[in-house]
């Protein structure tokens, strides 16, 4: 038998060196055998690359990268490797729900990205009319998945844990009774990360005694606190006479790109109590703003990567983007950008398909999902996991002060 196969191998290997050898002669045609690889699986990413959002949308896109990379070195997924289709929306919410539509026409598996509420809502809903689910890396309204329904998730915290964490923060740690709020009115992220603090320092026992309103990249800032008369932190009131008393802290609602510029305001305007802020605050800029102007500074973010008492898989996520960008990651939203496709890669595993509806279906059974954020679950009809929030203060520089599960959560 063995000498059958190989007599019969020799023949056929003659037969195709005499017909490589006779197309040669008819003009050096060379005999090509292909070998198809399977279609690679397609994941969409929609992010700000340019515009305000870029601060946080950038190192998520690269976290999401990351993600790619090490799923594809360690053999793909069903046998398939991953392609991340890329689009940025330049913060416009036409050109990103351009960007959702024309991945909706690729028929991708999933969509992921963006880290602002309206930013979402210029793609979900085109993702979910395409019945193709979109995951969220960084826009933390709660609201989200009841307007778009079944088919949008949240990798991240809801801006009311975010709130709430900081609030709790604010009244037990910094002893604050009194707070001001300043809130950008342009963007839905603000105007609700600002409604869920007042709700949630009230609950603390606080008294909100100002909230002043302003238009993104408003320039006097101050004079929108001009009620509260005491400066640098002066709880006597200062001014005139019977004027507002000043607020032991300024809550500030800001996009990422006024967050920074608003720090350094306030402080040159003699505003001398404790900021605090929220997730957008996660920037190189702000940090920087924050220590430049005498420090004083706390926000709320998803993982306090590069920081004591980081997890290990935080440390070793941060080991990885060393790795591949000669940087660590500039801030959380690198890592949400990573969780954001492992998520997905996950669910295409357990649904052992690429069909986007039981990659759907299999992420609403998501439970104890292993993120370098954090423990991840879709339990109770919930699109929005109730995770830990790290608390940062900025002094002479960036340290992890807390890490909080809030114990009161206004409702969404």
């Amino acid at each position: 038998m063995r000498r059958t196969i190989s007599l019969r191998a020799a023949a056929a290997a003659t037969v195709a060196a005499a017909l490589a050898a006779g197309l040669a002669a008819c003009g050096g045609a060379q005999i090509v055998i292909q070998r198809h690889s399977p279609e690679p699986i397609h994941i969409g990413a929609i992010y700000n690359l340019t515009g305000a959002q870029a601060s946080l949308d950038g190192p998520s896109l690269d976290g999401a990268r990351l993600a790619v990379d090490r799923i594809n070195t360690a053999g793909g997924l069903l046998g398939r490797r991953v392609e991340l289709l890329e689009r940025d929306g330049q913060t416009d919410p036409a050109l990103v729900r351009l960007g959702a539509e024309n991945l909706a026409a690729l028929k991708v598996t999933a969509m992921i990205g963006l880290s602002d509420t309206d930013q979402v809502l210029a793609a979900a809903p085109v993702a979910a009319a395409a019945g193709i689910p979109f995951v969220t890396s960084g826009a933390t309204s709660p609201l989200l998945p009841a307007q778009v329904p079944d088919w949008l998730f949240l990798a991240c915290f809801g801006d009311n844990v975010q709130a709430a964490a900081g609030a709790e923060y604010a009244a037990d740690r910094l002893g604050a009774r009194t707070a001001a709020i300043l809130f950008d009115r342009d963007m839905d992220y603000t105007r609700l990360l600002q409604r869920y603090f007042g709700q949630s320092f009230s609950a603390q026992g606080g008294t909100v005694i100002l909230r002043a309103g302003f238009h993104s990249g408003a320039r006097d800032i101050a004079k929108l606190l001009a009620p509260l008369g005491g400066q640098s932190g002066d709880e006597g009131g200062g001014g005139e006479s019977g004027a507002t008393p000043a607020a032991q802290l300024l809550f500030v609602a800001a996009g990422p790109d006024d967050a920074g510029p608003l720090v350094r305001k306030l402080r040159a305007a003699g505003y001398g109590q404790p900021i605090m802020g929220g997730d957008s605050f996660d920037s190189p800029e702000l940090i920087a703003a924050a220590r430049e102007t005498g420090g004083g500074v706390y926000f709320t973010t998803h993982a306090a990567f590069g920081l004591a008492h980081s997890t290990r898989a935080m440390r070793r996520f941060t080991t990885w983007y060393r790795w591949a960008y000669g940087r660590p990651p500039e801030n959380a939203f690198a890592g949400l950008g990573f969780d954001a496709v492992n998520l997905v890669a996950e669910a295409i595993l357990r649904a052992q398909s690429t069909d986007p509806t039981k990659v759907r279906d299999a992420l609403l059974r998501t439970r104890g999902f292993d993120g370098v954020t954090g423990t991840l679950s879709y339990a109770g009809g919930s699109l929005v996991p109730r995770k830990a929030v790290s608390v940062i203060v900025v002094g002479r520089r960036a340290e992890l002060a807390a890490e909080i599960t809030p114990a009161f959560v206004p409702e969404p």
